[in-house]
């Protein structure tokens, strides 16, 4: 009967310890749909993998769109640590570069960067930080 218990016990551990994905985590669906709320048109695209805003992150690729013929690679993590790592991943990763212009947005799982390269026009800046506000829960 111990055995069982024991096995049991373990089971259950081994179970709840897997579990890497946040319950409350935000899809790449849900970003796009928060984008097209505020009528934010991204198009699909590609970045290389050898490009500095290309690179995985934590273990993580992003996915590219192009937004007012700007870059913006959507990061999504299992969880708000997991992204926290990959923001960490990226200061080490480029602590000793010189990049473009860019701007980082976070929410829960969810982080953004939008590569202006020289100057960030501020009313896109907003637009993209209305449809990240909508993901906020």
């Amino acid at each position: 009967m111990r055995k069982l218990a024991f096995i049991f016990i373990l089971l259950v551990f081994l179970l709840t310890a897997c579990q890497a994905n946040d319950p409350h985590g935000i899809t790449l669906e849900e970003v796009l749909s928060s984008f097209e709320e505020q009528q934010l048109s991204l198009i699909n695209s590609k970045v290389n993998k050898d490009h500095i805003f290309g690179m995985k992150l934590n273990g993580i690729r992003p996915s590219a769109y192009d937004i007012d013929r700007k870059k913006l690679l959507v990061y999504i993590y299992d969880s708000n640590n997991e992204r926290e790592k990959g923001w960490e991943d990226w200061r080490e990763k480029t602590a000793s570069m010189n990049t473009v212009g860019y701007k980082v947005y976070e929410v829960n799982n969810v982080m953004l960067f939008y590569v202006y390269e020289k100057d960030l026009n501020s009313e896109i800046d907003s637009e993209i930080q209305n449809a990240v506000n909508g993901l906020s829960r």
